[in-house]
């Protein structure tokens, strides 16, 4: 990936040039999960609790096509839609999903919004790829995670202890590895999406939250963003180039 300069105008401007950098497969992805919210919005009762559903969902959807194209606006849109999804999480009783957003907006939005000027500079150089032994210590990571959350959520009352416990454990230690720009985030994304996708299937079927058809169907384009990003974003691009470098923090 080429070197990318700071930016130079102020921030207006550069919202405008950053809403300009989204591709083709971003759009139809985004302009899908639009249409097919909106949809779903407007034949169903329409609540304040649906409102803040189709806005987290819309935004949110629009906060991963920008990450998947490697435009930092992805932070100002993740911010606004964790908001709604710590909501929509809450009165669903998914405990671990709400600190995940939490953590992702601490983590990821809020440092690209307050480095939007510099974010881009030298990115291709600043990726890196996982090896045997970061992929082992992930990997171990995420089992011991998963092992205490799932306890800690059966005393909460989780809705789903063990499928929420899993979603913070990817959650949480894919934000640490995009904040050290590694590329192989994107593979604990699409595991994370994939569980959200379990997570949100079984509160349909189970009847605890209205907000979980478009929470379902959100996950599912939230899914098509991982495996494009797995395999064809900047962020791999730039891994693939860079070639694996251990993490040894």
């Amino acid at each position: 990936m080429d070197e990318q300069e700071s930016f130079q105008g102020n921030y207006i401007q550069w919202l405008g040039a950053e809403f300009k950098k989204i591709n083709l497969v971003a759009t139809i992805i985004w302009f899908f999960g639009i249409g097919f919210q909106t949809a779903l919005l407007v034949t169903n009762p329409i609540t304040w609790q649906a409102i803040i559903t189709y806005l987290a969902t819309v935004v949110g959807l629009g906060c991963t096509v920008y990450m998947m194209v490697g435009a930092p606006i992805n932070g100002l849109l993740g911010l606004i839609s964790a908001f709604g999804f710590i909501t929509v999480n809450l009165f669903a009783h998914h405990w671990w999903s709400v600190v995940d957003q939490i953590i992702f907006a601490c983590a990821i939005d809020i440092p690209l919004m307050m480095k939007w000027r510099t974010w881009g500079e030298d990115f291709g150089a600043k990726v890196r790829k996982l090896h045997l032994k970061g992929w082992m210590v992930t990997i171990a990571a995420i089992v011991v995670e998963w092992i205490i959350l799932f306890q800690v959520a059966r005393i909460l009352k989780d809705s789903q202890p063990a499928v929420d416990a899993l979603v913070l454990s990817f959650g949480a230690t894919a934000s640490v590895l995009c904040v050290m720009h590694v590329s192989n985030t994107y593979t604990l994304w699409l595991a994370e999406d994939i569980v959200n996708v379990i997570l949100w299937f079984y509160a349909l079927k189970d009847g605890y939250s209205p907000s979980a058809l478009p929470m379902l169907i959100s996950t599912l384009m939230y899914t098509a963003t991982a495996i494009y990003g797995q395999f064809f974003s900047i962020w791999h691009k730039a891994g693939k180039a860079n070639g694996e470098v251990a993490l040894e923090k």
